[in-house]
């Protein structure tokens, strides 16, 4: 049985400070998804492409808004590959990119 979960999709800005430095802001939009290992071909085939396959996330489309990184349990994943599906929904497929504490 699948049971949702919720995630953060995080959106990132950029501005530029009074001394020309640029300043990354980040809002979240909490959404519940589907939670799944990656699969055994898509870690051997991330691994030969220097990526560290760990999970995929599966949300529906009208909630993704091209986002490259998400909040799970206190860890920050990069969001490296997308798969739209034909049931309205899209998988997120990550690596591991911060642990929070």
């Amino acid at each position: 049985m699948n049971i949702a979960e919720k995630i953060s999709l995080v959106t990132k800005a950029y501005t530029t400070d009074s001394i020309g430095q640029r300043v990354e802001t980040r809002s979240t939009t909490d959404v519940f998804t589907l939670v799944e290992s990656a699969s055994q071909s898509e870690f051997f085939n991330g691994g030969q492409n220097g990526l560290r396959p760990d999970l995929k996330f599966t949300v529906r489309l009208f909630e993704y808004n091209g986002q490259d990184t998400l909040l799970y349990n206190g860890v920050e994943y990069s969001i490296y590959r997308t798969y739209r599906r034909n049931d309205g929904r899209i998988e997120l497929h990550t690596q591991v990119a911060v642990m929070h504490t």
